[in-house]
């Protein structure tokens, strides 16, 4: 079994939550009638939700490409 790190999923929800809040803070709702985007403890959790989920997705991609490339054998010429 490999050995598997959460690290990416919580780098990503940090990331993602950091992006929602300031999403909120410069973009939001400007007439309040946004169920989302109105309150900054709502963007803030999605962001989060949103991050946790493309970390998730990107990682077998990215774990696939560093061991391709990490694994190739070297020929002196």
């Amino acid at each position: 079994m490999k050995k598997y790190s959460n690290v990416w999923k919580i780098g990503g929800a940090l990331l993602g939550a950091f992006g929602g809040y300031l999403y909120w803070h410069e973009v939001g709702c400007q007439t309040g009638h946004c169920p989302i985007q109105s309150h900054w403890q709502t963007m803030t959790i999605w962001g989060a939700t949103m991050g946790f989920l493309v970390a998730d997705l990107l990682h077998p991609f990215i774990q696939s490409s560093r061991n391709r490339n990490g694994n190739a054998k070297k020929t002196i010429v």
